[in-house]
């Protein structure tokens, strides 16, 4: 996704508070998915221990 200015916002009809809104929905997503993969991996690497 490319970032768009409040006036490129404005020129293609798009309210700049649902690019915020789509944003800040993207970043507490990833952050989610990278706790998981955290949490996960950790067990992973455990369980390769653990085998090795």
């Amino acid at each position: 996704m490319e970032n768009v200015t409040k006036k490129e916002a404005d020129d293609i009809g798009q309210p700049c508070e649902c690019r915020e809104d789509e944003t800040e929905k993207f970043n507490v997503f990833i952050q989610e998915m990278v706790q998981v993969v955290e949490k996960y991996g950790k067990q992973v690497l455990q369980d390769l221990d653990c085998v090795a």
